[in-house]
């Protein structure tokens, strides 16, 4: 199955994303060992098209239990980088 993952960061939380970032990436990297693959993934940006504001994946999974885990282990959500968190069920039709 597809999900779509739309974290919103915190107010002020740049200076929190930058630093880990890394863990971040190394998180997103294994994700397989949460049994989620990502098909996509990004930083959603302010209207100056650099600041990061947040973050968006779409995924795959057998289901939601791995990606809420998934979600929950990840530096930024740990860390208090995202304010909000949505996921829901996507169902592609294209592309």
């Amino acid at each position: 199955m597809h999900f779509v993952i739309h974290a919103t960061d915190k107010e002020n939380a740049i200076q929190w994303r930058a630093k880990h970032y890394r863990e971040h990436r190394v998180h997103l990297d294994k994700s397989a060992t949460h049994g989620v693959t990502v098909l996509m993934a990004g930083p959603l940006v302010a209207d100056d098209g650099e600041t990061p504001v947040g973050s968006l994946f779409v995924v795959e999974a057998n289901d939601r239990a791995a990606v809420d885990a998934f979600t929950r282990s990840d530096p930024y959500y740990v860390n208090g980088v995202w304010e909000r968190i949505d996921i829901h069920y996507f169902n592609k039709k294209r592309g």
